[in-house]
Parts: structure tokens; C-alpha cells; sequence
């Protein structure tokens, strides 16, 4: 069972979101900052499936999830960069499937973890390192913490009242990328002793990474009222969420299709010192990764070759679909649209031999494309100042399946003989959506000195 797809389908993709950005020239007022803490649970039952492969059925897999949450959550503006800072006590989720178990804990190093905003989608980041996709699709939860206070209509209330979500805010509550019909209500039930509860149901078709999906959502939550002469004003934290939600999504360029129902509970209260219940329920101390560190920024994903040889910061964009001791495929999705590939594969490690020229590296690309290579459009060599890495870049074009192709093909290699091989292809259609993605992939591959193999769920390539 690969953990790609599991958490990739499971987490990443019951990973609801929303809410929207204030301006950032808004006047923001300096008010003391919040702080509540909050524990969520997190069950799922359902089935992956791969995409069809002409009339054969697509094969399908069983699959069941827990995961735990305990952490505080210190509110800032929305103007900052930062919206929220999250101290977690407890991260955790474990996975059955195929008759094994496996376990993802939020490494000890990460625990501090600052959450952007961009429209409606909650952004997890590191401010001094980078997670990993495995670390961001365990953050990644159902109704994100930071957005829970956008259910709220803003204006006097019935006790009998009831409005519907935006379209935008519904697709960030459900992680999809876009809703195309259907709706998700709000409803008042009963407003008793200064507290509202309230329904969310409805059913939505939509997109994300460019296939379909269709969601069903019946929960409710739970908020202070205050009388107000129009009824009544719902105010302060959303106390209380209780969810569950049904989604049927078809299989991706970079991910499994599943049939899955999650159950979502989450409870919130104000942290304060004698605040402490969960502290004494954290999981045992989690082990630290040997993890880049740098400027974190919402959007970036840190990853580490399984055998330890090299590391990428890059673009989120870019999803790893293939994993092996050889090496490890990636693509680049563009709003839902298959953009490129990337296969990255280390080399034995030479100390002796000279770094390939330019003109070694045309032959083997020339060899390699065999009858797809037509011409060779731009080559390059230059030598990074950071650390020293000779890059060799050879862009060619050619067909591939009748439609024309562009390949770009790099050579990285160090002072200690190791190396690199980078390869990218695309359609030339694609060009300016590709843009200057390869050299920014490129820019944020290093090598490691110390090659470590470290413990890991299994990925994509593990899928049957």
C-alpha cells in the first residue's frame, strides 16, 4: 500500500479549507493576540482506486484511518503573513490497509508550525525550515482551525434563520479547487442559555486537480449568541464542530481516485494556563529528521531522497508520483492541467572521473531520445556560487506520440563526485505555463554529505 496515495487521497484530499485574505493595505489594529486550543479527531473508511485502464475495472483498495490533533493556536491578523502560529501537543495518523498498519507522527522539529492564508485555502509553513508532503497532507485537516469563524453570516440572526455558504468558501471547506453546482446551508436548531446551534448540510459537484468530485457534508457546530434588538448576534470561537462527509473523487494525474467517509470532531476552548488538559496526552517524544533548513515559505515542500544521496526544496505544485531506490519521478499540475515531468536520478558516486562537458551530455541526450530528438535549442554550463555545484542544462525538442516535445536535461556534480541527473519534458504547447519551472526545481536541489537512509511510509510506487 503506498502512503502517496493513502494520505495523498485521505488527508490531503479530505483536507478542507477556507476563508478569504484582508488587504493588505487595510488598517490592522494592534489588539493582544488570541490563543485557544484546540483537539480534533479525524476517522475515515472507504476505498482507492486507480484509473480505468481501457475496459478493465479499476483495482481497488481498502483503507481506514485515525488521526489525533491536540494543539494551541495563537491568532494574529489577517494582514500578517503569518495568520495563525500552532503549537502542537499531539499529531498523529494511523493508517490500515492491505492487513498492515503504518503510523505518521509530525517529527519533533516541526511542531511549531506558522499557517498562511491565500484566498480560501490555509497554507502550513515552517518559518526557519521546510515540511515535508508528508508533514503538510497530516496538517492539512477537515474544517482548518483558522477558518471555522467564516461559517458565520456577519449580521443579526433569527432563531429560526438560516444562509447559505459562498461558493468559494465551500470549495476552501472541502479542499477542492472549484464548486460548479450544489450548495452547503447553514441552519439554525435551537439557541439556548447564549449558545447557537447550528446544521451544515448540503451536497456540491466539483473539481480538484482537474477531475470531478461530489460531496456530501451533514454536521453541525456550535457558537455563543448574544440577544441583539434585530435577534440575535453569533460571536467569539465556534466552540464545537461535528461532521460528516461523504466524497466520491475520481483518479488524478498524481493521485488515486476514492470512495471514502470521514467523521470530523473538533472542540475549542481559550488557552489559558491552568488550560492543560491534552499536554498529558501527547503522543511519546517524536524523533527529529535531518531537515533542510532556510527561509520558510507557505507553498514550499521539502524532499529527501530515500537513500539520503541529495534534497529539493520545490514548488507545491509539483507532486512525486514514482519512488525508487534508483530515483523518484514528480509532475507539475497548473490548476487541475498536467504541466510537465521531472524524473530526478542520482549517480554513482566518482571521485575520480571529470564532470561531463557539454558535449557529453548532447550525446547522451541525443542517444537517449532516439528517434524523438529533431534539435538541440539552447545549452549551458555554470557553477553555483552557495556551494559550488557544477550545472551543465542541454534544452532540446523533438515528438513524442505525434505532438511536439521539449526536453531540458541537467547534470548536477560536486567537489566529492556526486551527481545528478535532472530531466524534464513537456508538450510545447505548454511552454509558457512551464516558464522557468525547471530552473527553479533545479535551484533548490543539494547534495547531502552524509547519505542516511531514514524510515518512511511507503509511496506511489508501492500502489499495485
Amino acid at each position: 500500500m503506498n502512503r502517496g496515495a493513502f494520505l495523498g487521497a485521505v488527508l490531503a484530499g479530505l483536507a478542507w479549507a477556507g476563508g478569504g485574505v484582508a488587504s493588505s493595505d487595510e488598517a490592522v489594529f494592534e489588539q493582544p493576540p488570541t490563543v485557544r486550543r484546540v483537539a480534533m479527531t479525524l476517522t475515515a473508511e472507504g476505498q482507492l482506486f486507480g484509473p480505468v485502464t481501457g475496459a478493465a475495472e479499476p483495482a481497488r483498495q481498502p483503507i481506514a484511518m485515525n488521526g489525533v490533533f491536540q494543539f494551541d493556536e495563537e491568532v494574529r491578523p489577517l494582514a500578517a503573513e503569518a495568520v495563525a502560529v500552532r503549537r502542537y501537543v499531539r499529531a498523529e495518523a494511523t493508517i490500515e490497509a492491505d492487513g498492515a498498519e503504518q503510523r505518521l507522527t509530525l517529527a519533533a522539529d516541526a511542531r511549531e508550525v506558522s499557517i498562511a492564508r491565500l484566498g480560501t485555502t490555509p497554507l502550513p509553513y515552517l518559518a526557519t525550515a521546510y515540511l515535508s508532503r508528508d508533514e503538510l497532507e497530516l496538517l492539512e485537516t477537515p474544517f482548518d482551525s483558522i477558518l471555522l469563524e467564516d461559517l458565520l453570516p456577519g449580521r443579526a440572526v433569527a432563531s429560526d434563520d438560516h444562509w447559505p455558504l459562498a461558493g468559494d468558501l465551500a470549495a476552501g471547506l472541502l479542499a477542492i479547487d472549484t464548486v460548479e453546482t450544489g450548495v452547503l446551508e447553514a441552519r439554525i436548531v435551537e439557541i439556548v442559555d447564549g449558545m447557537a446551534r447550528i446544521t451544515l448540510a448540503g451536497a456540491v459537484d466539483g473539481a480538484v486537480d482537474g477531475v470531478p468530485t461530489h460531496v456530501v457534508v451533514d454536521g453541525e457546530f456550535t457558537v455563543a449568541a448574544e440577544p441583539d434588538e434585530d435577534g440575535f448576534m453569533l460571536v467569539g470561537d465556534v466552540t464545537r464542530v461535528d461532521a460528516t462527509v461523504k466524497e466520491n473523487r475520481q483518479a488524478s494525474h498524481v493521485a488515486a481516485g476514492f470512495e471514502i467517509e470521514a467523521t470530523i470532531a473538533i472542540a475549542r476552548e481559550p488557552a489559558t494556563d491552568a488550560s492543560t488538559d491534552g499536554a498529558d496526552a501527547a503522543d511519546e517524544t517524536p524523533a527529529r529528521v535531518v531537515r533542510r533548513r532556510g527561509p520558510g515559505k507557505p507553498g514550499s515542500v521539502w524532499y529527501r531522497d530515500a537513500e539520503g544521496r541529495y534534497d529539493l526544496v520545490h514548488d507545491s505544485g509539483w507532486r512525486v508520483v514514482e519512488e525508487d531506490a534508483g530515483g523518484v519521478v514528480l509532475r507539475l499540475l497548473d490548476l487541475g492541467a498536467l504541466v510537465a515531468q521531472c524524473s530526478i536520478t542520482a549517480l554513482p558516486r566518482s571521485e575520480d572521473a571529470a564532470p561531463p562537458t557539454v558535449a557529453e551530455v548532447k550525446k547522451h541526450v541525443e542517444q537517449s531520445l532516439s528517434g524523438q530528438f529533431r534539435r538541440f535549442d539552447a545549452t549551458n554550463e555554470t557553477t553555483r556560487e552557495d556551494d559550488g555545484v557544477r550545472v551543465v542544462r542541454v534544452a532540446s525538442e523533438g515528438s513524442a506520440e505525434g505532438l511536439p516535445f521539449r526536453w531540458v536535461h541537467y547534470v548536477l556534480t560536486d567537489g566529492e563526485g556526486r551527481r545528478v541527473n535532472v530531466a524534464f519534458m513537456y508538450e510545447a504547447s505548454l511552454e509558457k505555463r512551464f516558464a522557468d519551472a525547471d530552473a527553479r526545481l533545479v535551484a533548490g536541489l543539494g547534495f547531502l554529505a552524509e547519505p542516511h537512509r531514514e524510515a518512511r511510509l511507503p509511496r506511489k510506487t508501492d500502489m499495485p
